[in-house]
């Protein structure tokens, strides 16, 4: 009697063990549920789309914390994601994985697309998200023109493993008020996407690109745009240790526009990309690029008045990028090939690296302000990454913002490269 009274009490807790941890489930959802409410209630948009992300995480079919999430998405764009994002974020998007070279140089993609028909905020239907096929006039200024004494690169987490994780959407959302006006044009642009980077330490994805552009026919330009830009976020911050949207704040805005003649211009942390319907090799639009993102991320060095770009920091990225990138391995995301720019970048080098070893140190040279100075100072540049290494020339720049070449001279012998060799 005992053993069979024992063997029912045994059957009963089995049948009730499921709906006892369905119950449970349930409870953890609701204090979650209850804690996105009151964030929603304060305003605190990106703390309830992430306890509405993490429900997903545990329990993808929620509806109710999936409707709420992109209900809030759609009315505003969180500058932050949880991690748990990376599988249940509720349009279309992309984790691109940017392996350093810790690890050999190997940089490959780990994908997490979402289904299209989940885009609900951008009203047309999606640009596929192109794994291993998709991932510029002068000027603008300036990050650092305002800036006094020495800047340091940013100090890397010597315990955090190199590389980068990147959370990329694809939904073409509807800008949003705040985000559609560019006011250097004065303008609204209709489309936007962004970019996210994983900061381990937080656990969470921070914003660091966006890419604005005004039609349907611009969204394929635009979303490359992205994806480059992204690219050369990791790759400056990788060698260099350089980091613009710490500096502002704000992430890096890409405008993708018909209007103007074709290139590209910087203006703070903003990229404008002009004439996108004209067509350009996949070499000139990484130049293109490449060049606005060293106006934006390196410091303002040069001062070169009487030259067609003042600054030299967008030629100093549009020479190194490729060579980095080539050496160090290509992403698979990459959205455009990199051999048509190495190939035309690395003879320049040799040149500029020439014309600064074999050229007596003049004070017209160091101190002018000509297209003979420029191209004197890229040279000494050129120099002090090859001798010194990336780190080297991120220590020289730093130490010489809005200098001179004199004062790149002086900055590279106090990181230990002798640019001029006297006779």
């Amino acid at each position: 009697m005992r053993g069979g009274t024992l063997l029912w009490a045994t059957a009963l807790l089995a049948a009730l063990s499921p709906l006892c941890g369905r119950a449970e489930a349930a409870d953890r959802h609701a204090g979650r549920r209850m804690m996105a409410s009151r964030y929603e209630m304060h305003g605190l948009v990106e703390k309830a789309v992430a306890e509405y992300l993490k429900i997903l995480a545990s329990d993808p079919g929620d509806p109710q914390a999936k409707a709420r999430a992109m209900a809030l998405i759609s009315v505003q764009m969180p500058t932050w994601l949880p991690q748990e994002a990376e599988g249940v974020f509720p349009f279309a998007h992309e984790v691109v994985v940017w392996e350093g070279e810790g690890d050999g140089g190997r940089r490959q993609a780990a994908t997490a697309p979402r289904a299209p028909e989940e885009q609900g905020v951008s009203g047309g239907p999606s640009l596929p998200l192109r794994v291993n096929s998709l991932l510029p006039n002068r000027g603008g200024r300036r990050p650092f023109a305002a800036a006094q004494g020495e800047l340091a690169p940013a100090e890397q987490d010597e315990a955090a493993p190199v590389g980068y994780r990147a959370l990329v959407t694809g939904g073409r959302f509807a800008a949003r008020e705040g985000e559609r006006w560019d006011e250097l044009h004065e303008k609204g642009f209709r489309r936007i996407d962004y970019a996210y980077v994983l900061q381990p330490v937080k656990s969470r994805y921070e914003l660091r690109v966006a890419v604005h552009w005004e039609t349907d026919d611009q969204a394929e330009v635009a979303l490359r745009a992205l994806r480059a830009t992204l690219a050369f976020y990791c790759l400056a911050k990788e060698q260099l240790g350089f980091d613009p949207t710490g500096k502002w704040g704000d992430p890096i805005d890409v405008w993708v526009t018909s209007k103007g003649q074709p290139g590209a211009r910087a203006q703070g942390r903003s990229i404008y990309l002009y004439a996108v319907e004209t067509e350009r090799t996949p070499g000139e639009w990484l130049r293109e690029v490449g060049h606005e993102y060293g106006h934006v991320c390196l410091p303002g060095i040069g001062g070169f008045k009487d030259t067609d770009d003042e600054w030299a920091d967008g030629h100093i990225s549009e020479l190194l990028f490729p060579k980095w990138l080539t050496a160090g391995g290509v992403p698979g995301w990459m959205p455009w090939s990199v051999e048509e720019w190495e190939a035309a970048a690395r003879p320049e080098r040799e040149r500029l690296m020439g014309l600064a070893r074999g050229r007596p140190p003049t004070e017209a040279l160091l101190k002018g302000t000509d297209e003979a100075a420029r191209e004197y100072l890229l040279g000494m540049v050129l120099v002090v990454e090859d001798e010194g290494g990336p780190e080297a020339l991120a220590k020289a720049l730093a130490k010489c913002a809005q200098g001179t070449a004199e004062k790149f001279v002086q900055a590279a012998r106090e990181v230990g490269v002798e640019v001029v060799k006297e006779d």
